[in-house]
Order: structure tokens, then sequence, then C-alpha cells
């Protein structure tokens, strides 16, 4: 188990939004707590500071937000701040970014995805019909379609997670998505449980349900057994037709 900053981002240049949250940091879960301070700059500022003029239709922006240069948003679009958008960013139609959201440059976020209270390194991107919560995510990194990272245990108390000898750790924190390291990748319909951790230039391939501590520089898949017996030839019904006797 890691919790250093430098496993899972580096290369951080001192004009990055992200090196105001790090700076005399060492551990990862400390950057959330900075992330609070900063957003609260933006709450107490109490304005809307919107530099761009790429917005779409019905876009709705409500409470204080900084929103930077040649950034895009598209139609339909809800930002509810206090929200920190960096430059040339895109919000594609129907994206909804919650509270405590801090985006970099050049970050990307798709068709009827949700991101609250997460932080996104310059270059970073989450895909269509996605959710993220309460999450780190790295330079360059991408989180696919469909992709849900689950921010909440089922009895809402502290997150405990395994170590690789499968030592517990209490992260002394009840709600807590994932740390997902520069370069790496989540594949569409994965879904990772709370307080996962994945080191950086690793590939969690689609459909894989994953938590706990990920090393970096690995490939991450579910082996499928799929099992195939014989099927009756059944011509379906139309679905416009009713069977009142089938279904009585």
């Amino acid at each position: 188990m890691n919790f250093k900053i430098d496993y899972y981002f580096t290369e951080i240049e001192n004009d990055e939004i992200f090196y105001k949250l790090i700076n005399n940091k060492k551990e990862v879960l400390e950057i959330f707590d900075a992330s609070y301070k900063f957003i609260e700059t933006i709450k107490e500022k109490n304005k809307q500071e919107i530099n761009t003029n790429k917005i779409g239709e019905n876009v709705k922006i409500i409470g204080s937000v900084y929103i930077g240069e040649g950034t895009e948003i598209g139609n339909n679009c809800i930002i509810e701040g206090p929200v920190y958008i960096g430059k040339n960013c895109k919000l594609l139609y129907n994206a909804y970014i919650r509270p405590g959201t801090i985006l970099g440059n050049d970050c990307v976020i798709g068709f009827s995805t949700e991101v609250k209270h997460t932080i996104m390194r310059d270059g970073s991107k989450v895909s269509d019909l996605a959710f993220v919560g309460d999450s780190i995510i790295g330079k360059n990194s991408r989180i696919g379609s469909g992709v849900i990272v689950a921010n909440r245990g089922f009895n809402q108390s502290d997150i405990i997670i395994k170590d690789e000898d499968k030592n517990p750790i209490n992260l002394k924190r009840d709600v807590m998505g994932i740390i997902l390291g520069d370069n790496s990748r989540i594949g569409s319909n994965a879904t990772t449980s709370p307080g996962t951790f994945i080191g950086k230039f690793t590939w969690i391939f689609p459909h894989t349900c994953i938590h706990g501590f990920i090393p970096s520089e690995k490939k991450v898949y579910d082996k499928q057994n799929l099992v195939f017996i014989d099927n009756e030839k059944q011509v379906l019904s139309k679905s416009t037709e009713w069977n009142h006797e089938k279904y009585n």
C-alpha cells in the first residue's frame, strides 16, 4: 500500500492548479483537505468569474464559479458552485458539475456525466454516462463510458480497505471514491469501490469491479467463464402485442 503523492502523480508544473493543492504535502489524502480550503476561497468571493463565451443553450451556472478561457460548455449543462474549471475544458451536453469540483486545463466531461467534489489534473477525461465522486484523477488519465466510481459504503461508516497483506486500513473518512494515477485508464462499465487506489500507467479493463490498492503499471481484468447451452427456436412476439391469457 502506498499513500505517497509521487507514487500517483509526477511532473507537476508550478503553473498547474494541482500544484497549489499538493504544495508541502506528502500523502494523497492530504490533497482532499487542501481542496476544501481552495474551494472555500472560490465560495468566499461570492461571484461568477466566467472567461469564456462558448456556452450552449439552457446552461445553468449556480453559485460561485471560476471558468477559464476557451472552455466549452454544451447545451443543458449544470454547474453548481463552488467550482473551479480551468482553460480549454469541454463539458459535453447535459454534464453535471457538482460543488467542490476542481478541473485543470484541457479536461473533458462527457455526455450526461456527473462529477462531484473531484480533482482532475490537466488533460484528464471522464467519458459519457459516468459518475465520479470525491476522487483525484491523474494527468492524461481516462475514465470510460458508464463507469461508476462509488464513493460511500452501504453502512455509511468509515471506509476500510486492505493492503497487500490483507491488513485492514481505516481511511478515517466516510466518503471517498478513487485515487487514479497519471496516464491510467478505467474501461467502460467498470465499477470501483469506495477508497480505491490505482497507480500510474495502470489499465482497468471494461466491466471489471475493483477495490483496494492496485499497483502501478498493471493490466487488470476479470476472467469470464462463458457457458453455452442449447436453446430452442422460439419466435418472439412483437412488443406491441398483448396476450391477455398469457399475462393474466
